[in-house]
C-alpha cells in the first residue's frame, strides 16, 4: 500500500510540475475513498469504480476540508506523511464526504451486499477511479481526448495495481460501456444479466468474472450510468440488485 500511496502523490506532483491547466487546484491525489483498514478486515470485499475524482472534493471555501491531514503534506511522501495521507483517505466518509454523489450512486447497491462506505455495516466498501486519482477541472467528460489520454496512461496502471492489492470479491462499475475496454483483467465468464428493471426500455445489470494476476476471479458488476452511477434506477431497485449479487456471491 505504501508504494501505491507514493505513486498517487508522484502523479499529482508530475501534473503540478507540468502545469497541467486542467488539474483541480488546490487538490491532492485520491488513491481511494473509504476505510482501507476496515475493508481489509471485511468478510466481503466490495469496491466501486468511477473515472476520476470530482473537483467538488476540493470546495473553494475549504479545499482540504474533506482531507484535512493533506493540508501539511509536501512531497516526497515519507514515513509519517505516508501514514497521514492514508489516514486522510481512511477517514473520508467520517468527516465531510461528497454525499450528494456517493449516497445516490452506489450506497443502496452496497447495502444490498451488506456493505457500505459508512460506519455501521457488516463490511466496508472502498471507491476507486479507473482513469486517474487526480481531480480535474473540468470534469472528465469536459476533457479532450489528448488530456484524457495523458491521465489514463499512468492512472489506469495505478488502478490495476490497486485492485491487485485490494483483492476484491466484487467490483461495481457504472460508466459508459466503452470504458470497460480500459480494464485489462481478462474475462473468465461472459457477462450475464443478474438483475433487470422491466420498463419500456429495460435496465439490465450484468455480472461477469475477471481474473486478477493473483489468480483470484472476482465478480465484475456493470450497469449503465446516467449523470450518476446506476442513476437510471431507483434506490429500491439498487438494493434489490445488491441482494441478487450477494446471492450469486454466496452461491459461488
Amino acid at each position: 500500500m505504501r508504494h501505491l500511496l507514493q505513486r498517487a502523490w508522484a502523479l499529482h506532483e508530475c501534473a503540478e510540475r507540468a502545469k497541467l491547466p486542467y488539474l483541480a487546484r488546490p487538490s491532492a491525489p485520491i488513491l481511494f475513498f473509504g476505510d482501507s483498514r476496515k475493508y481489509e478486515r471485511s468478510a466481503l470485499k466490495a469496491i466501486t469504480v468511477g473515472l476520476n475524482p470530482s473537483k467538488a472534493e476540493f470546495p473553494p471555501k475549504d479545499p482540504f476540508g474533506r482531507f484535512p491531514a493533506t493540508r501539511e503534506i509536501a512531497p516526497p511522501l515519507i514515513d509519517g506523511s505516508l501514514d497521514a495521507y492514508r489516514a486522510a483517505l481512511d477517514e473520508y466518509f467520517r468527516i465531510d464526504p461528497y454525499r450528494a454523489w456517493f449516497k445516490p450512486s452506489f450506497e443502496s447497491l452496497l447495502r444490498g451486499l451488506d456493505s457500505s462506505y459508512f460506519d455501521g455495516a457488516e463490511n466496508a466498501a472502498l471507491h476507486t477511479d479507473l482513469c486517474s486519482p487526480l481531480a480535474t477541472d473540468p470534469t472528465w467528460s469536459g476533457l479532450d481526448d489528448s488530456e484524457q489520454a495523458a491521465l489514463i496512461q499512468d492512472g489506469s496502471e495505478l488502478w490495476h495495481e490497486l485492485v491487485e492489492y485490494l483483492q476484491p470479491d466484487v467490483v461495481l462499475i457504472s460508466v459508459k460501456r466503452a470504458h470497460l475496454a480500459k480494464i485489462r483483467f481478462p474475462v473468465v465468464t461472459e457477462p450475464r444479466p443478474i438483475y433487470k428493471v422491466e420498463r419500456d426500455r429495460s435496465y439490465v445489470i450484468e455480472l461477469s468474472r475477471r481474473k486478477l494476476d493473483s489468480g483470484k476471479e472476482p465478480y465484475f458488476v456493470f450497469g449503465m450510468a446516467a449523470q450518476k452511477p446506476f442513476g437510471l434506477i431507483s434506490s429500491a431497485a439498487k438494493r434489490a440488485a445488491g441482494e441478487a449479487i450477494r446471492e450469486a456471491l454466496d452461491a459461488g
